[in-house]
């Protein structure tokens, strides 16, 4: 059978400002083409199919005609990632088809998807995404308090409650765990999919993921899910690993460093910061029938390509080498020392779309501002003339300005 892998769709998201409503109807469109002239079984949702907690109406419109469209094809599976309110993307339920099937508490844990074809069954496990300070109580899977002593709640005062430690990697393993015994009791399945939403040990992030850093732990060591929790050892070493680890939360398509596992982040299907402009939005296709399950990226549809340019005004303004870039979403640095007279509006006009105008800024050597400020610590207007030359990039004050400088600073002196 097929399946396809994909995660943080952030619909409601915008750029810089710029609606990208238009772009995820693309998105949907060619998702759903896709299903059908594949023939997929079931499309796997890694988080953060919103933006936001609480989704717009035009948000909640994309989404339920994407799924209801889908879900007339194949199975459609969700987790809630950091972004979305796991209450809130459980209202999709009634509004679709009986082919959505949402994962989004701590009871779902231990309920898995099959999918079955004539021969075949996949069993899918979906973990929403935990915020430890949600659940490291209701997840709590060591000692009772009588039998640790020691264990107490986090501030004086209160009933000594179990807690895991406050971080995303003991969250994780505790809910592996629970996942590990559901899965003893089921009969083998002829594969295995874990779906998470989480920052594993060694991804690559981009601008756009929020950051999801809780105590001291924000990432999650991928022997977690190859080991049903248990990193050492334990009695789940001896259950068949994961065939495939479908994560979800960096932007950024990348394949898992795993031992036992094949695995992948999918990747925004979207563009959603310029630090993603060189890396091309893909969601995975997975076939059970091949070693590893071969995971295949297959690039999603650009509705405006997304660019970074660098240079001076001069050059951004006549050279023939930008041309290209006149219908991009762009970010341009400016690199003239000083200021070029209506700069944002002239690279406005001849780059209509750009969405950020920046002048590059260098920073004098930090040693040399100390040694100016102990230098003229003393000395009022030497230490005014010196700020004024520093914020000009190194332009020194001319002697009108220099005047006017002691002029202010004889002025002030009276006064005071």
């Amino acid at each position: 059978m097929k399946l396809i892998h994909t995660s943080d769709w952030h619909v409601g998201r915008t750029l810089y400002g710029e609606d990208l409503s238009a772009a995820h109807r693309q998105f949907f469109s060619f998702l759903t083409q896709l299903v059908r002239e594949e023939k997929v079984q079931a499309v796997m949702v890694s988080g953060d199919v919103f933006d936001r907690a609480i989704p717009s109406l035009e948000s909640l419109e994309i989404v339920s005609q994407a799924l209801a469209e889908l879900t007339q094809l194949t199975a459609v599976i969700l987790t809630p990632g950091n972004h979305d309110s796991a209450e809130r993307l459980g209202f999709l339920a009634p509004y679709v088809r009986g082919n959505l099937y949402l994962r989004t508490t701590l009871a779902d844990i231990t309920h898995p998807v099959e999918i079955s074809t004539a021969g075949e069954t996949a069993r899918i496990w979906g973990l929403p995404y935990l915020n430890p300070d949600m659940v490291r109580t209701s997840l709590y899977d060591g000692p009772l308090p009588a039998e640790n002593p020691e264990s107490t709640a986090d501030n004086p005062g209160e009933d000594p409650l179990p807690r895991l430690p406050r971080s995303h990697e003991a969250v994780v393993a505790a809910a592996m765990r629970r996942l590990g015994k559901a899965q003893q009791l089921l009969p083998a399945a002829d594969r295995t999919i874990i779906m998470a939403h989480a920052f594993a040990v060694g991804g690559a992030a981009s601008d756009s993921e929020r950051d999801i850093t809780v105590g001291t732990v924000q990432s999650v060591p991928l022997q977690v899910f190859e080991r049903y929790g248990e990193t050492d050892s334990g009695a789940f070493l001896d259950l068949p690993a994961p065939d495939y680890l479908a994560l979800g939360h960096l932007h950024v398509p990348q394949k898992l460093h795993t031992v036992r596992s094949a695995g992948r982040y999918s990747g925004s299907p979207i563009t959603f910061s310029f630090s993603e402009c060189h890396t091309p939005k893909s969601l995975v296709l997975l076939d059970t029938a091949a070693p590893d399950m071969d995971p295949q990226l297959v690039p999603t549809p650009v509705f405006r390509p997304v660019g970074r340019i660098k240079d001076s005004f001069e050059t951004l303004m006549t050279s023939p080498r930008y041309e290209e870039f006149t219908g991009y979403w762009l970010e341009i640095t400016v690199t003239d020392s000083d200021r070029p007279n209506f700069m944002v509006t002239k690279l406005k006009q001849r780059f209509p779309k750009a969405l950020a105008i920046i002048q590059e800024v260098t920073s004098p050597n930090l040693e040399d501002q100390r040694q100016a400020l102990r230098t003229n610590r003393f000395r009022p207007q030497a230490l005014a003339k010196d700020f004024f030359c520093q914020a000009r990039l190194g332009k020194e004050l001319n002697e009108e300005e220099n005047q006017l400088v002691e002029q202010v600073y004889e002025q002030v002196r009276e006064e005071s």
